[in-house]
């Protein structure tokens, strides 16, 4: 067994539109780039119209390069009918032929898993303690709380297993790296026992950067005429977001004479954009577009005149967006209609990139879309410091040696 030999446990890999997938294929990259032995075990890729990408074609088990680094594919359970039951069967099936697979692959020194679907927590800890290999969980979602707190989760006994799964994952693991110190502060407080790192997301700013000519590809194909301000929504559109607060500010935009001119443009899918377009109706102004391929990510960032984020009250605990980096490498000032004292809030407001509106309040935020839109220096200024803070604090390379460090560290018995 080499001693800098890691596997990656992830259900969502590229070409998947997951940042998590794509930050892992960079990360596996960056470590084998430095000798480390690197294998990705993932699944199919079906997110999120729950069908096969081709040109993959789900079989058992596939096995590629990835110049350096080797990925195994694992069959998993997949459906275009995106109910819960099917959404959870997807979860499970992946989490049983990942079990498989790690019982009997080559060992390695190290699995470092994200840690969803939750049930991998129990799966891994048993592996690894049957192993022996270390373990080391990367928490981007507080689960169970968030799908509780959505109400998509009811049963007592499941949500008491859950938080058994959850406890059991944070305390047999010998690391935890966590987004954000609230984040930190909410696994401690459950059951962590081994060291706990805060590593940020990431974001490659090198492929994003300011490139304002490159958006005008995305504007023609929503239509949008090449002047207008256009508001952008890009990335998954979930339930925890309440991105409803979106479209109710476009209409409230609609009408105001003096803001009717404002383009409102959503790229991505996700569980609630059925529920947008409903919404949408009759709003000559919204657009919307699916994911884009990861080529057109610099031209969709790029066409925005103001980035938009947005979260459920008091949910900015259980997610922290991955969208506002992509915002902020392109320089695009952000409004964002969350808590001002939740992460996403807390990181607007220390970059000073952008402007935060009380969440669920189309108000608050249509004001702060026309005060950036008044004032076109003032909006420049707050993308300039959006980037900026990005190049000191979250670029690839800083985050990467981060990750370096903590693997290293967790390999040799001790917290950083």
């Amino acid at each position: 067994m080499n001693s800098r030999s890691v596997l990656f446990l992830s259900q969502w890999f590229p070409p998947e539109h997951a940042p998590m997938g794509y930050m892992l294929k960079e990360l596996a990259e960056n470590l084998a780039a430095q000798g480390w032995d690197v294998e990705v075990v993932t699944g199919f890729p079906n997110h999120p119209s729950g069908k096969v990408q081709a040109p993959y074609v789900k079989q058992r088990i596939l096995r590629e390069t990835l110049g350096p680094v080797r990925v195994t594919r694992l069959w998993l359970y997949t459906s275009e009918t995106r109910s819960f039951l099917s959404r959870a069967l997807n979860f499970l099936s992946f989490v049983g032929s990942s079990f498989l697979y790690l019982l009997t692959c080559k060992k390695p020194a190290l699995v470092f898993a994200v840690l969803q679907p939750l049930p991998l927590g129990a799966t891994l800890a048993l592996l690894a303690k049957l192993r022996g290999f270390k373990l080391i969980f990367n928490v981007q979602d507080l689960h169970p709380d968030v799908l509780v707190d959505l109400g998509l989760i009811k049963s007592k006994p499941v949500i008491n297993a859950l938080k058994w799964i959850e406890q059991t994952a944070y305390r047999r693991a010998d690391g935890l790296a966590v987004i954000c110190q609230g984040f930190k502060n909410h696994v401690e407080q459950h059951g962590a026992r081994g060291a706990v790192e805060v590593i940020p997301n990431w974001i490659d700013i090198d492929e994003i950067k300011p490139q304002p000519e490159k958006g005008q590809l995305i504007r023609d194909m929503a239509n949008i005429p090449a002047h207008a301000p256009v508001v952008l929504y890009a990335g998954t559109i979930g339930h925890v977001s309440g991105a409803q607060v979106v479209l109710h500010a476009a209409k409230l935009a609609s009408e105001h004479n003096s803001s009717k001119t404002i383009h409102w443009l959503f790229v991505g899918e996700g569980p609630l954009l059925p529920t947008l377009q409903h919404l949408a109706q009759g709003l000559p102004n919204v657009h919307f577009l699916p994911f884009q391929p990861r080529e057109l990510l610099p031209a969709v960032q790029n066409c925005a005149s103001i980035s938009m984020v947005s979260l459920l009250p008091r949910k900015g605990t259980f997610s922290v967006p991955s969208k506002v980096l992509g915002y902020m490498a392109a320089a695009k000032p952000v409004v964002a209609s969350v808590d001002a004292n939740s992460e996403t809030g807390i990181l607007v407001q220390q970059a000073g990139c952008g402007l935060v509106a009380e969440p669920g309040n189309p108000q608050a935020l249509l004001h702060a879309v026309e005060q950036l839109l008044a004032s076109p220096q003032n909006a420049l200024e707050l993308g300039a410091k959006g980037r900026q803070f990005l190049e000191q604090r979250y670029s690839r390379t800083q985050v990467c040696a981060q990750y370096a460090e903590f693997f290293q560290q967790t390999l040799q018995g001790h917290k950083p």
